[in-house]
């Protein structure tokens, strides 16, 4: 099947459209709050294989009852009715009494282990997760520069770009469901962005091969249109893969209920086909937009 659809002629558009969705969800993020895990925010968690059947609200009661708290009840991999209960940070022996609590509840309950998280170790994490995605996209910018450089340096600094935008759409994912932000958020972020600069650099790739051959054109709009259209189908098929083994992934995480899983399994998915839109429509337009910006400035 061939494709032949004009990217670079609603360039403006599409970028545009891209960037208001973005700003609106980071916007409604900021306004409704967004949702920190215990990993970012310090707190309490317990964790414990109840070996029965069990209901949310009985759990957030006996919890409450001791802690005059609302936990988060969650369920977690590796046992049988595993849960996961996350208050504010308690002490040792009120943690004690809430295991205590629910032993007398679920009598099959198995060994229940608790730990404290300090606020500050979420700041830590974060600053470590900053230093990460701001490294690799560094990183990455060399190596496109570099690999790409008959394109120009506009190339590496537009591809970049692209990538900053699949960061900030994940942020507004996150800000819109409510998804916890914790070290899931920061794997499912490092996935993209290696997932969406491969899609890159295949029609970078292929622009910098057209752009070699004899064409009946020289218009680089042309280029860029003949290159994304060859690689259509190989981008929409990786990312149909990818999506394949990331849903089989969700569909256990439904009929276990494993919270955790879900909350990797949703926003990688939804990720995933963000990264294969930005690579197709916003990459290559960005980079003609700031290539031809960048020639009309030397010619002035």
């Amino acid at each position: 099947m061939k494709f032949n659809f004009d990217y670079v002629k609603n360039k403006n558009v599409i970028l545009i459209a891209f960037l208001v969705i973005i700003l609106a969800g980071i916007i409604y993020g900021f306004v409704s709050g967004y949702k920190f895990d215990i990993d970012f925010k310090g707190g309490t968690r317990i964790q414990v294989e109840l070996n029965e059947e069990y209901s949310v609200s009985d759990i957030n009661d006996i919890v409450s009852q001791v802690t005059g708290q609302t936990p988060e009840v969650q369920t977690t991999s590796g046992g049988n009715n595993a849960v996961s209960i996350t208050t504010q940070i308690i002490s040792e022996e009120t943690a004690d009494e809430v295991i205590t609590a629910l032993g007398q509840k679920y009598t099959n309950m198995g060994e229940a282990t608790s730990k404290n998280v300090q606020a500050s170790y979420g700041k830590d994490l974060l600053n470590s997760a900053i230093i990460a995605v701001v490294v690799s996209i560094v990183l990455l910018l060399v190596y496109i520069a570099i690999r790409f450089r008959t394109l120009g340096y506009t190339a590496a600094f537009s591809a970049v770009a692209t990538l900053m935008c699949d960061v900030s759409f994940l942020f507004a994912v996150y800000g819109v469901f409510k998804f916890p932000i914790n070290s899931t958020f920061v794997a499912v972020i490092l996935t993209i962005i290696g997932y969406s600069i491969n899609a890159t650099i295949i029609i970078y790739d292929r622009i910098r091969e057209n752009k070699r051959l004899v064409t009946k054109s020289n218009n680089t709009a042309e280029v860029i249109n003949n290159s994304v259209n060859q690689t259509l189908k190989r981008t929409i098929v990786t990312s149909l893969t990818t999506l394949t083994a990331i849903g089989t992934v969700l569909i256990f995480a439904i009929i276990n209920d494993q919270e955790t899983l879900k909350e990797f399994a949703i926003p990688l998915s939804i990720g995933i086909i963000e990264g294969a839109f930005s690579s197709i429509f916003v990459a290559s337009n960005l980079w003609y937009s700031l290539d031809n910006l960048v020639k009309k400035i030397k010619k002035a």
